[in-house]
């Protein structure tokens, strides 16, 4: 009964959404590493460290190809390498070939990363719908997260059903098959016409970058939003050693996966409300400062009836702040160079991250408890210092 209000345009990106979202490892990625490959938390984090490095690399670059070439395309493209990605994760048995693996997968997620959200804000400009690009960002949100609610209990549920843990791999085999439907349902996808940018590729890379530091309100929504998603994204790798920990099997895993992201649906389809409720300012830092006292919290009380409802409000926290923030970033960027700069936005973000992986793998080893109370104390620091004023939220709703 909705489709029909949707324009096709929109529901197409929607579509493509979900179906990159079909991510069936998603549950036991740690499962995978721990028990089918038998590698530790800290050799399992210098892998990711490893993709993040080549995603850093390449972000700028490949936000260039987007706006020079099309962002479709590089989109389409991009999850062709993530497909790739992930069959060699479900066919390989050896630590070191997974590091071509990632290699190929962190050009896939760059060539993603920037172009997907400049493809829908072009979109909405095109159907002058941009006064309202943040609640359209929720729903394309929404969209992907359904993705995952679906898999998610799928691939948990596959990984148990025998033999454990001879099934994990599988999983990773059925999200490439999810990851090449996705390339073909963005190349359907209208890619509106724009004015192509005519700079080399070195000098958009600079400009990019710079366009970030030069405007002060924009530095702002952007090292808000860097700092506070990237220490966010551990719930992702934690809650599956935190839940097991507390006496669920991994069959479970998919299902409490599904549960928050069910819930980060919710509030991510109610962001009016919750807008009209706390104001904007205020809902921004709750989202930022609750997920530390989380963190802290699961550290210290790892009993299940404190880490269910905890992993579920600091995934929802993290899920919620960043279509706002994203509907800022853009405001601020011009058409041309879109998917560049937010692709600049991906690149700190992920540099962050490849800070923060083998340190914090080297904590889990030790004790998961450590990490997590680190975990708490960055983001309490990253929520006061990167503080958004009044000031700069009414000069983002302003488009200023």
């Amino acid at each position: 009964m909705l489709a029909p209000m949707i324009p096709g345009s929109l529901l197409k990106c929607y579509l493509a959404a979900f179906l990159r979202n079909l991510q069936f490892f998603g549950p036991v990625a740690v499962p995978y590493f721990l028990d089918w490959l038998r590698v530790d938390y800290t050799r399992m984090f210098v892998l990711q460290a490893w993709f993040l490095l080549w995603v850093f690399l390449l972000e700028i670059p490949t936000g260039i190809v987007a706006d020079k070439f099309g962002r479709k395309i590089s989109v389409a493209c991009g999850c062709l390498l993530f497909a790739a990605d992930m069959l060699m994760f479900g066919t390989l048995n050896s630590y070191y070939l997974l590091f071509l693996a990632e290699f190929l997968g962190a050009v896939g997620v760059t060539l993603i990363s920037g172009a997907e959200q400049a493809l829908l804000y072009d979109t909405l400009i095109m159907l002058k719908r941009q006064d309202r690009a943040r609640f359209y960002f929720s729903r394309y949100e929404a969209a992907g997260t359904f993705g995952l609610l679906l898999s998610f209990p799928v691939g948990s549920s596959v990984a148990a059903l025998r033999d454990y843990p001879a099934l994990l791999p599988v999983t990773f085999v059925m999200t490439a098959v999810s990851g090449a439907i996705a390339a073909g349902m963005f190349l359907w996808v209208e890619e509106p016409p724009r004015m192509k940018p005519k700079e080399g590729f070195l000098a958009m890379g600079v400009r990019g970058l710079r366009s970030l530091f030069e405007h002060r309100s924009l530095r702002a929504y952007v090292l808000n939003a860097v700092t506070i998603s990237a220490v966010t994204f551990f719930a992702f790798w934690f809650y599956q050693p935190i839940t097991l920990r507390a006496g669920l099997g991994v069959a479970y895993l998919g299902f409490i996966a599904a549960g928050f992201n069910l819930f980060s649906t919710l509030l991510l389809a109610n962001v009016a409300l919750l807008e009209k409720a706390f104001g904007i300012r205020r809902l921004l830092f709750y989202t930022a400062i609750l997920p530390a006292l989380l963190f802290a919290g699961l550290g210290i009380f790892p009993r299940l009836a404190f880490a269910l409802p905890a992993l579920f409000l600091l995934v929802g926290c993290k899920m919620v702040r960043m279509p706002i923030l994203n509907d800022f970033i853009n405001r601020h960027v011009e058409s041309e160079n879109r998917a560049t700069v937010i692709s600049s936005v991906s690149l700190l973000e992920r540099f962050v991250t490849f800070l923060l992986y083998p340190v914090i793998g080297l904590l889990a080893d030790r004790s998961l408890d450590h990490a997590l109370w680190l975990l708490g104390g960055l983001c309490a620091a990253f929520a006061l210092g990167t503080r958004l004023s009044d000031h700069v939220i009414v000069r983002a709703a302003d488009g200023r």
